[in-house]
Formats: structure tokens, C-alpha cells, sequence
């Protein structure tokens, strides 16, 4: 096991004791949950030199638990509460249901899974419930709905790995001639479903075997000469498909899709005379093959300029490779720093400012922006006014140890209802950036919530506007907006947008991210870190930017390090 999967037993176990009303004991696995995220190090090797006690907030009790679950890789403990309290933890994933009314809904309407509480929803059964009532029926409704579009599904950053996995076990097995991972997860979607892979192999057979016997599989749902699925021991499903050698394009090309863009290209096939299948591009008289091996021999056919898998999505893409214009998209070489991670300054960050700069440094990093919290009581702990002059020195001080990384000195702060800050005009021009962001008063009208964030836009200290659509994935929905209002104010004020990493956000999506382009407005890649090892999301914004058509000149730290404090400046 490694420290995500214990972390997420720890997590589950603190869901379960919350639902049964012991009091201390969540919070205590949640800590130790954090702790071990935040490891730099693997449990396991923590384990096997026998300092599982020296992790923070991992005591005897917590550390046994530990190695039962690395050496028999499961734990009696949580199975005896899962029987104890037979709820879905998904369950708790739902906005508006806590713990105590959970256990309420299991314990009076017998409900433990979602279907079960959709149900009890539309037969009106959760509002005739002591504590409950009409409204809190309707937001739980409302919070149900958010968690149904995210069923099923896995975000990017859990299933990239898995597919890069197993894809080169397919490749070191010498049975494969060729292997591509496709589908939803080659076009760098934030949500899987699940993985498609296409291979190419002179003996299917073993191939198939080999492919079905991996250890990682857990269930053999189909196998074939040509397409094989299993489920892996983390539930998630790969779809392996082998392919002629001289298809193998064609076949990339229609399992990446898009659906809604592979209709476009055939159209476009049909009204030059072809075909296009999975197997090829044909002439529609004669049935040649004119293409099919590789996926550029097939746009060039068609008079195309080849399309990077993200943007094929049906949204102008075609028409751009038809004229030539279609955008040089942003590379992971062409970010020179993040502009949005916290130290142990804020509440709920990590790591130390050395630990940052060391990190940066390691990444080849020309900057690394340190915004940590403004203190914002009730909502997060952070930097207060008297604080900041002390931030900006110990940053300062730091940066004389280092030649090639710049630590910037900044602060996130939470715009208020109003569209103010707590931090005063004074505190917020010492700093040498400031990233705005709600963080609270989530459901404001459209109007309020607009004029909200155009008074946090237009503020002449403010550089970036942090997660701006304030959604969290599968838990709270964007708050309404005008678009058209923000993008304006942002591109008159060069305030910036922030593109958030964190796969708990994703924020701005992909759509947005182009309207925020096509209307000259810059955007920040941000990781939005904690911890260190958040500072790799930065490869999940890339993506994410490149779905929105972003190109090095709308990111602002693709900038030079000097380019970038000239922009800032201004």
C-alpha cells in the first residue's frame, strides 16, 4: 500500500466513527491521514526501518494499524465498522449531509447508498424527518445532483498513472509492438470514466494472456483475440484493443475521439470522396486505402493540419487546422515557475519556506510565489497585518542563499462579501504578489457575486483572481457569474486568471479558459500547493490549458523571471 490508499483508509474509518458519534477519535485519523499524504518518504520503508511512531500524530495504536494494513493489506478494525455501519462512505460525499444526518436517514429510512437516497428524496420521504424539513431536503437534493455528474468516474490525476502503468508493462513484455493510451484520458479530460488502450502485437494471444494475467487485474470481464477488459484491484476498468499494424492510426485517431469531433471528420471524409473508419481512410469508389498507419497521414489526407488529442472536442478545431491556425499549445518546458503554494505560514500548509525553495530549485524553477493565507477568522488562519513585514523578510533573507530561484513574497486573500480585504492597501503593496480568491458566502445572486469579483479585479494591488468559479469537483458547484463582465474587467485591469491545478478544482475549466483567451485576458497555472508533492500538479494545469487552447503567451508564468516582475510592476 502506498501512503494515498492509507491515507484514504484513515479517512474512511474517521467518516465512520463520525457517523457513529465517537467524539476525538475522527479528528485523530484525520491528522494522521494528513500527516501521511504530506510524507516525502513511503510508508512502507518508514515501516520497514521501524519508525512508523516517529510520523506525526501516528501513535501505537495508529502505527499497528499501519502495518496490519501493509502486511495483510487490509484492516479487521474498519471491517468490523463497516459491518457496525453498513453506509456508503460516498454517501458523505454529498454537500448539505453531515455525519449526524446521515445516521439519521440509515437509522429511520434505512438508506446507506445513494441510489437509496435519490430514492427517499423523490418519494419526499427526507423532509418528514425531525430536523430535516423541505429546504434541507432540497439542498441535500441539490448537493446529490453534483456528486451524480462525478459518479463513476476518477479524476485525472488518479487514473494517469494507472495508465502509464500498465502501458509500460506492455511495452517491457516484448509482446507489443506498439501501445497508445486513448479515449478521454489521451485528450487530458479532468474526468475519466475509464481507460482505453490500443496495442499492436504479432502474437495476440500471449498478448492477451500476458495483458489479462497482470497483477494489478482484479477481474477478467472479457477476453478476446482483438479486445480484451478487465477491472484492476482499484476499480478501475481498461479496455485493451488490438489493431493492424497499418491501422494503428485510424484506430488512434477514432478511440481518442472525441465523439462530437470524429463526426465532424468524417463529414469532412465524405465531401472529399472518402470514408473513414477505425481501419483507415478509403476512397468511397474504389475502397482504396490511402491512409491509416499513422493519425497525420490521415488530417494530411484530408487537408489538415494534425491535432493535438486535447483539442479535439468539436470546437473550432477543425476549421483552425483547415486554415493553419491552429495554436501552438503550452508545454511543461515552457513554465518557468508557480504562482499560487503555501508554507506552514498558512493554516493548513506543510512545509517550511526552505523546503519550497529547495523544491523549486530541484524543479529547475526560475520563481516560486509563496501566498500564503490572509487570516480570514472563520473561514482560514493565516497572515494578519502585523505579520507581513515578517513574511517578506524571511523570504527576502531566504532568497540571498540562492542563485537560480526567486521566492516571491505574496499573500492569498480571501475577498470579503463585499469585495474588500482584511488586509489593508498598505500591508497588500509591500507584498511582491497578490492572488485573490472566495473562500466563503458561496451563494450570493449572480449580480452580487459578479460585482464581488470585479471590485477584487479591478483593487490596483491585486494580480491574479485565484479558482475563480469557486467550484470544488463533486462537491460544490461554480458559483453564477457574468462572464462577459469578468473577462472585461480582467483584461482592462491585466489582471490575471488563475488556471487552479489542484484536482479538487480544475478551476477555470476548459471552456472558460478559452473564452478567457479569445477576450486577450491572461492567465496563471497554480498549483495551489499545501505540500510538496502538490507542486506536481502543475503537469495537470498544463493539460488542462491546453483544453482551453492556451498557449505559452497567454500564461503569465511562462514568463522570464524578470518579464514576469515587469509584469507584475505594471
Amino acid at each position: 500500500m502506498d501512503n494515498e490508499e492509507i491515507a484514504k483508509v484513515f479517512n474512511k474509518i474517521a467518516d465512520l466513527l463520525d457517523i457513529k458519534g465517537v467524539q476525538f477519535k475522527p479528528r485523530a485519523y484525520r491528522r494522521a491521514a494528513r500527516e501521511i499524504e504530506s510524507l516525502s518518504r513511503g510508508v512502507v520503508e518508514i515501516y520497514r526501518d521501524g519508525n512508523l511512531e516517529n510520523i506525526p500524530a501516528v501513535g501505537e495504536n495508529i502505527a499497528e494499524k499501519i502495518a496490519e494494513l501493509i502486511e495483510t493489506d487490509g484492516l479487521e478494525y474498519l471491517e468490523k465498522l463497516k459491518e457496525e455501519i453498513p453506509i456508503d462512505p460516498g454517501l458523505l460525499k454529498v454537500r448539505n449531509l453531515g455525519p449526524k444526518k446521515a445516521k439519521k436517514i440509515w437509522e429511520e429510512l434505512g438508506v446507506t447508498t445513494i441510489d437509496q437516497l435519490e430514492k427517499a428524496i423523490s418519494e419526499g420521504k427526507v423532509r418528514e424527518l425531525s430536523g430535516f424539513g423541505k429546504k434541507s431536503e432540497k439542498n441535500i437534493s441539490k448537493g446529490l445532483k453534483i456528486v451524480e455528474r462525478t459518479r463513476g468516474k476518477y479524476l485525472i490525476n488518479e487514473v494517469l498513472p494507472v495508465g502509464g502503468t500498465i502501458k509500460g508493462k506492455l511495452l517491457d513484455s516484448n509482446l507489443f509492438d506498439k501501445v497508445r493510451v486513448a479515449g478521454s484520458l489521451r485528450r487530458h479530460k479532468y474526468l475519466i470514466g475509464d481507460i482505453d488502450i490500443l496495442g499492436t502485437s504479432l502474437n495476440p494471444n500471449k498478448a492477451m494472456d500476458f495483458y489479462t494475467g497482470l497483477e494489478e487485474v482484479d477481474e477478467v470481464i472479457s477476453k478476446g483475440e482483438t479486445k480484451s477488459s478487465v477491472r484492476l484491484d482499484n476499480d478501475i476498468r481498461i479496455d485493451l484493443r488490438l489493431v493492424a499494424g497499418d491501422s494503428f492510426g485510424a484506430a488512434s485517431q477514432y478511440f481518442t475521439g472525441s465523439q462530437p469531433h470524429n463526426v465532424r471528420l468524417r463529414e469532412l471524409a465524405i465531401s472529399q470522396g472518402y470514408k473513414l473508419s477505425e481501419y483507415g481512410l478509403f476512397r468511397a469508389d474504389n475502397e482504396e486505402k490511402v491512409a491509416g498507419e499513422t493519425e497525420e497521414s490521415i488530417y494530411e489526407k484530408l487537408g489538415l493540419n494534425w491535432i493535438p488529442p486535447e483539442l479535439r472536442e468539436d470546437r473550432g478545431e477543425i476549421d483552425a487546422a483547415k486554415m493553419g491556425k491552429l495554436p501552438q499549445l503550452i508545454t511543461e518546458g515552457d513554465v518557468n515557475g508557480d504562482l499560487h503554494c503555501h508554507s506552514t505560514r498558512s493554516g493548513d500548509g506543510k512545509n517550511e519556506l526552505a523546503d519550497l525553495a529547495d523544491e523549486a530549485a530541484k524543479r529547475g524553477y526560475s520563481y516560486l510565489a509563496v501566498t500564503d493565507h490572509a487570516d480570514a477568522p472563520g473561514v482560514i488562519s493565516g497572515i494578519k497585518e502585523g505579520d507581513v513585514e515578517e513574511h517578506i523578510a524571511q523570504i527576502r533573507a531566504l532568497n540571498e542563499r540562492y542563485d537560480d530561484v526567486h521566492l516571491l513574497a505574496g499573500v492569498e486573500a480571501n475577498v470579503q462579501p463585499d469585495g474588500s480585504f482584511r488586509l489593508s492597501d498598505g500591508a497588500l503593496e509591500q507584498l511582491d504578489i497578490v492572488v485573490a480568491g472566495v473562500h466563503s458566502h458561496f451563494d450570493m445572486e449572480e449580480e452580487g457575486m459578479t460585482e464581488r469579483l470585479l471590485r477584487a479585479i479591478a483593487h490596483r494591488e491585486v494580480n491574479i483572481v485565484a479558482h475563480p468559479t469557486g467550484r470544488k469537483v463533486g462537491e460544490r458547484d461554480s458559483f453564477s457569474l457574468n462572464w462577459e463582465k469578468v473577462f472585461d474587467k480582467a483584461r482592462e485591469c491585466n489582471t490575471a486568471l488563475e488556471i487552479n491545478a489542484s484536482p479538487s478544482r480544475f478551476d477555470l475549466d476548459d471552456r472558460l479558459i478559452k473564452g478567457a483567451i479569445d477576450r486577450g485576458v491572461k492567465l496563471s497555472i497554480g498549483t495551489d500547493s499545501h505540500q510538496l508533492r502538490h507542486l506536481d500538479f502543475m503537469q495537470l494545469g498544463i493539460y488542462l490549458a491546453r483544453r482551453g487552447w492556451a498557449q505559452e503567451s497567454d500564461v503569465i508564468n511562462a514568463l522570464r523571471y524578470e518579464e514576469l516582475i515587469s509584469w507584475l510592476e505594471k
